[in-house]
């Protein structure tokens, strides 16, 4: 666990961990439509 602070000095305590392939599609809902005319399709497997 750590903790970040924002430039506003807000603390916030976070776990950290690694990607999974199962993430794959919670990841690919957070691709915005303004996302994709920018930068075409992007997989999101191959990211990970």
């Amino acid at each position: 666990m750590s903790t970040i602070t924002s430039s506003a000095g807000t603390a916030e305590s976070v776990t950290v961990r690694r990607t999974e392939w199962s993430d794959a599609e919670e990841i690919n809902n957070l691709i915005s439509p303004a996302a994709v005319a920018v930068f075409g399709r992007i997989s999101v497997i191959h990211l990970l």
